[in-house]
């Protein structure tokens, strides 16, 4: 569901000589600046006409394209092989010195406005690393795969957090979110949230098998929601 007001416009960062390429959503919100580390299959279509929406509640909303050295541009729902090859490709630490450098390009961008973090499936351990080293001000994730291996630094994590799973993810099953649950136990700042029904890409709505309208609804406005009460307390 897009504003109808706010444009996608697209940008290099010059990150260790390399150009990061910038989706970036830009509308009248005045809430926290939004940085999003997208699925493995990359900054598609659906994205960014959510990327439009949230720009009426934040004051920017970037993404970038963590494939871009190896496998540019998003891949379709249904190319399983094409993610997979991705995800054992990667180098987490570069596309986390990437995150870093967006995560400040954005705090500047938008005159030192907090930044709230979203990462999906691929990028939520990334949104847990960057809330314990102090990068953000607030964290969300959807369907965040292998969260459960990233609780060592949760003392350190100390922003507001909306986690999303899906009750039959079988990448994330009910051990893991439990998991997650048990390790910010007596924390009212992080709230996890399991949707009946849903599957892995829940928030993906142009992925027609694994699309569930009412957990991508909820987890759009929890997403909104915390953007503009980070925002509120700038």
């Amino acid at each position: 569901m897009s504003t109808g007001t706010t444009k996608i416009t697209r940008q290099v960062l010059s990150v260790e000589g390399e150009q990061l390429p910038l989706t970036i959503a830009r509308s009248s919100g005045v809430g926290a600046a939004l940085v999003i580390l997208p699925s493995a299959f990359g900054v598609a279509p659906d994205l960014e006409a959510q990327m439009e929406e949230l720009g009426a509640d934040a004051s920017l909303v970037v993404t970038f394209d963590p494939f871009f050295r190896t496998d540019s541009g998003h891949a379709p729902y249904d190319d399983m092989a094409r993610v997979m090859a991705r995800v054992k490709g990667v180098q987490p630490e570069r596309i986390y010195r990437d995150l870093r450098a967006l995560i400040e390009w954005a705090r500047a961008e938008s005159r030192g406005r907090p930044v709230v973090m979203l990462g999906i499936c691929f990028g939520g351990p990334f949104a847990f690393r960057a809330a314990a080293d102090g990068l953000v001000s607030g964290v969300v994730t959807w369907h965040g795969t292998g969260l459960e291996k990233h609780l060592d630094r949760v003392v350190e994590m100390r922003c507001p957090m909306r986690l999303h799973f899906g009750s039959v993810d079988p990448f994330v099953p009910p051990p893991a979110v439990e998991a997650v649950r048990a390790a910010f136990a007596g924390r009212d700042d992080v709230q996890v949230f399991v949707h009946e029904g849903a599957t892995h890409g829940f928030s993906h709505p142009a992925a027609v098998k694994a699309y569930n309208e009412t957990a991508e609804r909820a987890a759009m406005s929890s997403l909104r929601e915390l953007v503009a009460a980070v925002g509120s307390q700038a």
